[in-house]
């Protein structure tokens, strides 16, 4: 090498594109992992026990050759190379991080939070607008007597609106910067790469903003138009017909109901499935919410408002037209509230209903153990059954391999985009599926146990999971072809005599080191233990399925199977593809259900309510909404409560008076939310399935208790919000709530 600076490259093998990072084996796209242990080559040939071979190797070249020439020159020759050789560049491995899914998380969590605050903006700046029309009815009317024309009132009112959300904007710019600023200090490696305002996040904003104003302003305009001169003699304010809110309730039913039937009844592709649901229906079921409000507001009203007025000792005639004689403004705080806690609600539903599918069932033994790196010989595998809290009768030894599938024509199907390759596991059929009491409990979706049993007894018959025939469309009597690992050149067939339904086989296989090369799998396939044996060229038993006695120790258990395990350390054998191979330390390794349904309950709690942390701070800023509204509602009715204080009602009264109000805003906020929490989560579980990822057929989980703790934070945060507004009116003389109310009038 010559010459001042050079440019690094990265020469590896070609591989399975499943695998996400360099230095795995397969794929290499996202460049170095960072979740890895690096150690020199002579300790990484004590871990493995054999002597490892370069797989990646890092180049440079001078400023005067691009990497674009040095492609030309060496794609041809590299690729020609047995294993072929890809080169992987600095814009490529840039690339690859930016589309991983990590990135795209994080990405998709910053639109999410973008939309969120827009809406939250749009609601409140309605909110805000719709209290000032009902407010200054009287002012709007003599303006109209006096001169000004409809489309400057509108003005008025847009003018309003942009300078409320400019304001805003602003503020939200300075508040953003300085929680970048201040997290960079405290959180060093969130912002690794430095933090920075960039144009495209003012630009996006400032769009955002003035879309979200003049919508926000649409309505409150058009109301403020229809106030006529002579509305300057009245003050009362007008309730809005029956007739209207039920025809939105209506259209607001139909477009939500368009979602559900677009995911699950529409005959269409995938792409165009999940094309209409992103653009189309999606945003219908928002719209729908937002029609159905007025509904769902009066609805609370009539319906709980007997109750909650019940509960606080008060009149019912105190309380039966409170919201509906104020409507938008009841309509907006509860839209309000609806942005954080709708989507709360629907993360939750949509979260826990997809791991029903993953979360490993009645079918799975107590326990997979797994000898690595070479396996048990006969003379040992005798053993494993004599262990102390093993039941002796329910042991089964698997013959596991994962492989790549050959598909014709080379494309996979398209839901099992994610996952080329598959587990084959080699097991005694009759012992698994046969008899009363079949070793793995599993639910035939198609085919008998029977038949399942004598194919795979008696030719190259399989049995694989209904996630896979999903995916990939075939049925009994289709063949699934497999790539031998050790020679690409031959292949392993076996067809397909009966399928299973196998919920959370995908952790099984991750934890139990059943995936050799840790890329994601598209399924598991149970065939005869001696034909993958044959097949798949392996030497030794390296996986027992078991089941223990009840109140066992597994750490007992586990230390016991350690034992065998090293019963032939130091020896030495021979690897297909590695050569000569000296066992330095096996280990066993017991991945015991119970520990893995444990692990993947406290992993789902934490993704789920890490995506849901969102949503709850969105719904904690717009108690402030429920504040301004509550204190709006408070000043709107000043002189009925001196009216009220003067013939007798208490102070009491009056401070239960305002927080039932509170209370009915809440309420209505989580119907309003717990409909669209149901509707959107049940239809993201549907949506799921056609995007190559999804584990069997969709299933639907209430988390009653998850969303207990959303609306009990809802109610508990605008009682909060009325606190204030309740506490001052309760703390006023009769006399001077008559003036101020006079005063307002």
């Amino acid at each position: 090498e010559q010459g001042g600076p050079t440019k690094q490259m990265n020469s590896v093998p070609k591989g399975d594109e499943a695998s996400t990072e360099i230095g795995l084996p397969g794929g290499f796209s996202q460049g170095v992992p960072t979740n890895a242990i690096y150690v020199r080559p002579v300790v990484a040939d004590r871990i493995n026990g054999f002597t490892v071979r370069p797989e990646v190797l890092q180049i440079a070249i001078r400023d005067a050759v691009s990497v674009e020439q040095f492609r030309e020159v060496w794609d041809d020759k590299l690729a020609a190379n047995r294993p072929p050789l890809k080169i992987i560049d600095f814009a490529a491995v840039r690339e690859g991080m930016e589309s991983g899914r990590s990135i795209s998380g994080q990405q998709s969590q910053a639109w999410a939070a973008t939309g969120m605050a827009s809406l939250a903006a749009i609601f409140i700046i309605f909110s805000t607008l719709s209290m000032g029309v009902s407010e200054r009815a009287r002012e709007f009317a003599m303006l109209r007597a006096v001169a000004l024309t409809r489309s400057q009132i509108a003005g008025i009112i847009a003018i309003e609106s942009i300078v409320l959300a400019f304001l805003g904007w602003i503020g939200g710019l300075l508040a953003g910067w300085l929680m970048v600023l201040i997290g960079s200090r405290i959180l060093p490696g969130l912002f690794s790469s430095g933090a920075m305002l960039g144009w495209t996040s003012l630009s996006l904003s400032a769009i955002t903003v003035l879309v979200g104003a003049t919508a926000a302003a649409i309505l409150p305009a058009w109301r403020a138009m229809r106030i006529k001169p002579l509305d300057a003699m009245s003050t009362r304010p007008k309730t809005p017909s029956p007739f209207w809110w039920i025809v939105f309730g209506v259209i607001g039913l139909v477009l939500s109901a368009i979602t559900p039937i677009t995911v699950f009844a529409l005959p269409m592709s995938d792409e165009w499935r999940t094309w209409c649901y992103s653009f189309v229906t999606y945003p219908m079921l928002l719209l729908g919410m937002i029609l159905l409000a007025p509904a769902v507001v009066v609805g609370c009203e009539r319906v709980l408002g007997p109750v909650v007025t019940g509960l606080m000792r008060l009149d019912q005639r105190m309380m039966k037209t409170q919201l509906s004689s104020n409507l938008w403004r009841s309509v907006g705080a509860t839209l309000a509230l609806s942005v954080g806690l709708g989507l709360y609600a629907s993360t939750q539903t949509w979260g826990y209903s997809m791991l029903v599918p993953f979360t490993p069932g009645e079918w799975l033994p107590d326990a997979l153990v797994a000898f690595h790196p070479v396996g048990l010989t006969d003379e040992d595998a005798a053993l494993v059954p004599e262990v102390d809290g093993v039941k002796s009768s329910e042991v089964m030894e698997l013959a596991i391999e994962q492989a790549k599938f050959d598909w014709e024509g080379g494309e996979p199907p398209s839901r099992l985009r994610f996952g080329d390759n598959g587990v084959v596991c080699g097991l005694d059929a009759a012992r698994a599926f046969g008899g009363e009491h079949p070793f793995l409990s599993v639910n035939f979706v198609e085919g008998t146990a029977e038949s399942a049993i004598d194919a795979i007894n008696n030719g190259n018959g399989c049995v694989v999971s209904q996630d896979f025939v999903m995916a990939t469309g075939l049925t009994i009597g289709d063949e699934v072809p497999f790539l031998l690992p050790a020679d690409e050149s031959q292949r392993a067939t076996y067809k397909i005599a009966g399928v299973v339904s196998l919920p959370g086989w995908q952790w099984v296989t991750k934890f139990s080191g059943v995936r050799r090369h840790f890329v994601r799998t598209g399924a598991i396939l149970f065939a005869n233990h001696d034909r993958v044996h044959s097949d798949f060229r392996l030497k030794r038993t390296e996986f027992f399925w078991v089941n223990f006695d009840d109140n066992v120790n597994l750490e007992s258990v586990e230390a016991q199977f350690q034992a065998i395990a090293e019963r032939r350390s130091g020896e030495t054998f021979l690897a297909e593809g590695v050569g000569t191979v000296k066992a330095y330390r096996p280990f066993a390794r017991m991945t015991a259900t119970s520990n893995v349904k444990k692990a993947i309950q406290l992993r789902a709690d934490g993704m789920i309510w890490g995506m849901s942390y969102l949503p709850l701070v969105t719904l904690a800023i717009m108690s402030l909404a429920i504040a301004n509204t509550v204190i709006a509602s408070v000043r709107a009715r000043t002189w009925e409560f001196g009216v009220m204080r003067s013939i007798g009602v208490s102070r009491s009264q009056l401070v239960r008076l305002v927080f039932a109000e509170t209370s009915l805003i809440a309420l209505s906020a989580c119907l309003l939310s717990l409909f669209f929490g149901l509707v959107a989560g049940w239809c993201g579980v549907g949506m799921a399935q056609f995007g190559g990822w999804f584990a069997g057929p969709p299933s639907f989980m209430i988390p009653w208790g998850q969303l207990a703790i959303g609306f009990a934070m809802t109610l508990l945060l605008c009682l909060l919000a009325g606190l204030w507004p309740a506490i001052k009116t309760g703390r006023s003389e009769p006399l001077r709530l008559l003036q101020s109310g006079r005063a307002a009038s």
